[in-house]
C-alpha cells in the first residue's frame, strides 16, 4: 500500500510539531476480534510514514514490563480478548507496569477494538476512554458521515467533515469527563456518535480512535491523518501557537 506523506498535511493547522528524534511507539496486538495480522502492518505503515515515528509490535503483551515500557513514548492497543480465542490473561506486573506508564506521563491510543478487555479493571476502562458495554452495537460497515465537532483541539483544528466507509459503533461507554473531537451519525440511532475522544490519565494523555475496522477502512486519509495528529499529541508533540486552539 503506498502512503502518502503526512508531512504537509501534519502544518495544515495553526500549531508547532516538535520532535527531537522519532516518538517511539509499541503496538500492543496478537489477540483481536478483528483481523489484528492485516491491521498492525497498516498501523505501522501509517505511523512511520509520516516521518515522526519509529514503531515497534508486540504480539505477547505479558513479555514487557516497567523497564521494557521506559523505552517507549506511546502504547497503541490493537489488542482485545473479545475473540472466540481467548488469550492468556495479562500477569499483573505487565497490568501495573501499564498502569504506571501512562499514569507517570506516557501516551496511550486505543485504535477501534482495542479496548474491548477488561470490564471490571477500572484504570484500564479509564485510560480506554471509550469501551464497548450492554447496549453498545454497530452494523455492517457502510459508509457514513463523521463531523468534526470540536474544531479548537490541536487534533482535529482545520480538520474538514468527511465521509468514510467503515463499521460506525453505536452507543459506546465514554468515560465521564472525556472529550469528544469527532462523531459519525448512525442512522440506526439517528444520532451522532462518538468517533475520536481524548482524557488524561494522571499526566498521561489518551487518544481513542474508534474507526479502523480493517485494513481496507484505514485506507480513509482523515483516518490516517487523525491518527498521526492524535499520536503526536499523546507523546507531547503537538503544541498550541495561538489562544484559541485548545490542547
Amino acid at each position: 500500500m503506498k502512503m502518502r506523506s503526512f508531512l504537509a498535511l501534519l502544518i495544515l493547522f495553526t500549531g508547532t510539531l516538535t520532535v527531537a528524534g522519532k516518538v517511539k511507539v509499541l503496538i500492543l496486538t496478537g489477540a483481536n476480534n478483528h483481523n489484528w495480522q492485516a491491521t498492525t502492518p497498516v498501523l505501522v505503515e501509517i505511523l512511520e510514514s509520516s516521518g515522526s515515528f519509529k514503531v515497534d509490535v508486540e504480539t505477547e503483551p505479558n513479555n514487557q514490563n516497567s523497564k521494557s515500557l521506559a523505552e517507549y513514548d506511546v502504547l497503541l492497543s490493537n489488542w482485545n480478548a473479545f475473540g472466540k480465542t481467548k488469550p492468556a490473561p495479562w500477569r499483573d506486573e505487565f497490568k501495573n507496569a501499564y498502569v504506571d506508564f501512562i499514569r507517570k506521563g506516557g501516551g496511550h491510543i486505543v485504535v477501534h477494538a482495542g479496548s474491548s478487555s477488561y470490564y471490571d479493571w477500572d484504570d484500564y476502562q479509564e485510560f480506554c476512554i471509550a469501551t464497548w458495554k450492554d447496549g453498545t452495537g454497530h452494523k455492517r460497515p457502510h459508509e457514513f458521515n463523521v463531523r468534526i465537532s470540536e474544531k479548537e483541539h490541536v487534533i482535529t483544528h482545520s480538520m474538514r467533515d468527511f465521509r468514510t466507509f467503515d463499521e460506525l459503533w453505536y452507543r459506546p461507554f465514554v468515560q465521564p469527563g472525556a472529550k469528544v473531537l469527532a462523531e459519525s451519525y448512525s442512522k440506526t440511532t439517528g444520532e451522532w456518535e462518538p468517533t475520536a475522544l481524548v482524557a488524561n490519565f494522571g499526566q498521561g494523555r489518551c487518544f481513542t480512535l474508534l474507526l479502523g475496522h480493517s485494513a481496507e477502512t484505514m485506507k480513509n486519509e482523515n483516518f490516517q491523518l487523525i491518527l498521526n495528529r492524535g499520536a503526536l499529541w499523546v507523546a507531547g508533540k503537538l503544541h498550541n501557537d495561538s489562544q484559541n486552539i485548545r490542547n
